[in-house]
């Protein structure tokens, strides 16, 4: 595949993932958008406000490996959603909220999302399940749920192949 039919994904910060939603990085404690607390021998932060607008559901998916062909997408008009690790870092393909009935190709981003981290897609955004960087990996994910149905669909322009940099090797 040529680098035109390949998206690499780059580590999440909250400047680059900021057109989709927001991130959440507890894994150290410089993040604004955290509490901090320390106690002997354990250090923790929280978020100050509740993860996702409205009553979320906790759930689980068991993604499968990066690479992988990114052929269909879904969306959430009603509500936010988000993704967040178990123990290892996953891969998140996503695409602008926009009107249109698919997203394209050319338009999906992918990020890595690290044990820490939590991402939070604005509603609309588009986007695949996650798909661990080194294997199948296990993945949290919030949202409002039983607000109607979220179709997948195929992405526009055919699949787009989304890999992690630790994946596999560069890409030709």
């Amino acid at each position: 595949m040529s680098t035109a039919d390949t998206v690499l994904a780059r580590p999440v910060t909250a400047e680059n993932f900021s057109r989709y939603g927001r991130l959440y990085d507890l894994t150290g404690d410089a993040d604004p958008k955290a509490i901090w607390t320390v106690g002997d021998g354990w250090r923790d932060g929280f978020t100050r406000t509740p993860l996702i607008d409205g009553h979320g559901h906790l759930g689980v998916t068991r993604g499968g490996s990066a690479p992988w062909n990114c052929s269909a997408m879904e969306r959430h008009p009603l509500t936010e959603e988000a993704i967040f690790c178990l123990a290892q870092p996953v891969v998140l393909a996503v695409a602008p909220a926009s009107d249109a009935d698919a997203p394209h190709r050319d338009d999906i981003e992918a990020f890595v999302v690290g044990p820490g981290q939590a991402v939070v897609m604005n509603r609309n955004v588009w986007h695949d399940a996650c798909r661990g960087v080194s294997g199948p990996t296990p993945y949290y994910w919030m949202a409002v749920c039983g607000l109607g149905e979220s179709p997948w669909v195929p992405v526009a322009g055919g699949p787009k192949r989304v890999q992690a940099a630790q994946s596999e090797g560069p890409v030709a």
